[in-house]
């Protein structure tokens, strides 16, 4: 029960990661699960995978995070109780012993993978960014409900996993957010809100921290019906012009505080 994914390699510095993009359930346990594809599109993150299309390297994650989550530490990667996946039933019956161990092993592989790529770019650029590109539901209660958007920033970026050596990179990459429009209206971009950073960014940055940062990115779902899931293809175009054209802004912004290396 391998993850599927897509690694493009296009050089550079800069990975853009879409962990949670996937919708994939192999073939093995797929009987075994309880939940309905919309009810699993739901807490997937879908279309972040076309957020990643900017130009340099990227990986996306095609299997759901409902089979495997790279973003929670392995004893709570498989959803096997509802307080892990928000008072969802994942399972008919639960995986046996065997297959969470196989679906670990998968998880332990993109660890691997990821080690390689952000080793390589350390290598050959003397530090990596990577755009950790995640989306959240910001109408909890219905379709109909009114986005509370005191407390549900258009972007949030989760920082708190990353090294105080950062800073200023960080503080760079949000004015460089705030200075863009989004349908004619400033961009609500805050840091630490919503999420303050997941699993995958603190095991990034437990290994790697001082040659690198993690901007996890998390887009409210604005660009699509967060019920249906129906996408606005036009909004996504518009975020992805503005994650693509911050690709040499954020690469620029290294060099002025950190210098080459």
């Amino acid at each position: 029960m391998e993850i599927q994914y897509v690694l493009e390699e296009k050089g550079g510095p800069v990975l853009a990661l879409a962990i949670h993009d996937g919708h994939q359930i192999a073939n093995q346990i797929s009987p075994l699960m309880n939940l309905s594809e919309s009810e699993r599109l739901r807490e997937e993150d879908p279309y972040t995978g076309l957020l990643t299309d900017l130009d340099t390297n990227r990986l996306l994650i095609k299997t759901s995070r409902f089979q495997i989550d790279l973003n929670r530490p392995i004893q709570d990667a498989v959803y096997i109780h509802p307080d892990q996946a928000w008072g969802l039933q994942v399972w008919k019956q639960p995986p046996t012993k065997a297959i969470v161990a196989q679906l670990h092993q998968s998880y332990h592989y993109i660890q691997k993978l990821l080690s390689l790529i952000i080793e390589n770019s350390i290598q050959q650029f003397g530090y990596f960014i990577i755009y950790d590109i995640h989306s959240y539901n910001a109408k909890r209660l219905g379709p109909d409900e009114m986005v509370d958007t005191k407390t549900n920033p258009q972007i949030n970026i989760g920082t708190i996993n990353n090294t105080g050596i950062w800073r200023p990179l960080i503080d760079n990459f949000m004015k460089y957010l705030k200075e863009h429009k989004i349908n004619g209206q400033t961009i609500d971009a805050r840091e630490n809100i919503k999420f303050s950073g997941g699993y995958l960014s603190k095991w990034i940055s437990s290994k790697y921290g001082q040659k690198g940062c993690v901007l996890s990115i998390e887009f409210r779902k604005d660009f699509m019906n967060e019920w249906t899931g129906v996408p606005n293809l036009e909004h996504i175009e518009s975020l992805k012009k503005i994650l693509h054209s911050s690709i040499s802004f954020i690469k620029q912004s290294y060099q002025n505080h950190y210098g080459s290396k």
